[in-house]
């Protein structure tokens, strides 16, 4: 029998960090739904004004069920091992867990999305920029390089040692950045670890005027909202998927309070999804008519026409339109223009998920609901959202 009276469970966190807020909802969202628990938060490390961050040490003699931590400091992980309390671990920047459960986004599967999002933008130059000596860099590393290899190409990479960075002037800490960048091939695709590394990369193009994304397409991760909405250009990062890290944390949690034994001791959470935004927004392609084509889509996709009006448009047949884009992009131009539309639709919906079908149908250029709908399953893979609880719109809805 579950107990009557809430679980009181800490969540400690040394440094405000943008994806932590996202997993807590992710935790309360599980403890209204499973007993209503008590949650001790503890302010992180904010030195001016006047508060720390509270320690596994501190909370000697506090009487509790579990604690959930982002820790990647060894010692603080081997007390938490001795604990007569679960623990759950949320950092991913050790390669091991140390004994106490872990928690996390798929890193791995991170890097080859950025990769991904970078190659379908047509661009053959890679690069990452992250940190040397942490776990979660290294797998975002390997997986954007594996991925780019799956496409023949190579990566360009820049790791940086975090300790010794901190102490540096601003000047002194982008400096080498920006050599780096110069050397670059352009154009040219990076994926920074995460989105205050891609902002110091900003700042290291606006220092040589390397304009983005014309020459450096600038993918993040976090998708922390500050950053990518307030830059300019703004932001495309990698959500990180913390409501769901943060529900399944306190699902585990739940079971380890209940003396259930966990079957794996690390869960990784795939990554939401890409947010694209102005710093990868252009189609890279050597093909000037496949490129003047792409144009003429993208500034009219809230509009109905068909291929032959693109052909028109760049004064080709349509058949000569197909092969140069079958030659130029390995699509045909129909497929790509669908993929347009539904992209046009998704960033629609992230801004108003109670849009209507109809609503979608008209700004996006579909012929109809149902083509709008079969449209979206067969590029997305799913069916468009209505709300950000999931509820699916059908086709019958107007």
């Amino acid at each position: 029998m579950r107990k009557t009276t809430p679980y009181r469970i800490a969540i400690l966190y040394p440094t405000s960090v943008p994806w932590m807020a996202r997993c807590l909802d992710g935790i309360r969202q599980f403890a209204k739904q499973h007993g209503d628990w008590h949650l001790f938060t503890t302010p992180p490390a904010i030195h001016g004004v006047g508060e720390g961050a509270v320690s596994l040490t501190s909370l000697k003699g506090w009487h509790g069920h579990g604690i959930i931590l982002a820790s990647n400091n060894t010692n603080e992980l081997t007390r938490a091992r001795r604990m007569k309390i679960p623990v759950i671990n949320l950092a991913g920047g050790l390669e091991s867990g140390h004994g106490v459960p872990r928690v996390m986004v798929d890193h791995h599967a991170a890097g080859r999305l950025a990769a991904e999002h970078l190659i379908s933008r047509g661009l053959t130059n890679l690069a990452f920029f992250g940190w040397e000596n942490l776990a979660y860099s290294e797998k975002r590393q390997h997986g954007f390089v594996e991925r780019a290899a799956e496409s023949g190409l190579e990566c360009a990479v820049m790791l940086r040692e975090a300790d010794k960075e901190k102490d540096l002037s601003w000047t002194r800490r982008i400096a080498e950045p920006t050599r780096w960048l110069s050397s670059l091939p352009k154009p040219c695709g990076v994926f920074a670890v995460h989105d205050f590394r891609a902002q110091l990369l900003m700042e290291a193009c606006q220092e040589i005027d390397l304009l983005i994304p014309e020459d450096i397409a600038l993918v993040g991760m976090d998708n922390d909202d500050i950053i990518c909405e307030h830059s300019i250009p703004t932001l495309t990062s990698i959500s990180r998927s913390s409501v769901e890290v943060g529900y399944r944390t306190a699902a585990l949690l739940d079971q380890l309070i209940q003396g259930i034994e966990p079957t794996e001791q690390e869960i990784l959470v795939p990554p939401a999804k890409v947010y694209a935004r102005q710093s990868t927004d252009m189609h890279y392609c050597s093909d000037e008519l496949v490129a003047q084509a792409i144009a003429y889509m993208t500034n009219r996709l809230n509009r109905d026409f068909g291929i032959s009006d693109v052909a028109d448009a760049v004064n080709v047949s349509r058949r000569k339109l197909e092969m140069r884009f079958a030659s130029a992009l390995g699509s045909s131009p129909r497929s790509y223009l669908t993929k347009l539309r539904v992209q046009r639709a998704q960033a629609l919906l992230e801004l108003d998920p109670k849009r209507t079908i109809q609503s979608l149908v008209a700004d996006c250029g579909f012929r109809s609901r149902q083509t709008f709908y079969e449209s979206f399953k067969r590029v997305v893979g799913h069916p468009p959202e209505r709300t950000k609880k999931g509820e699916f719109i059908s086709p019958e809805d107007s």
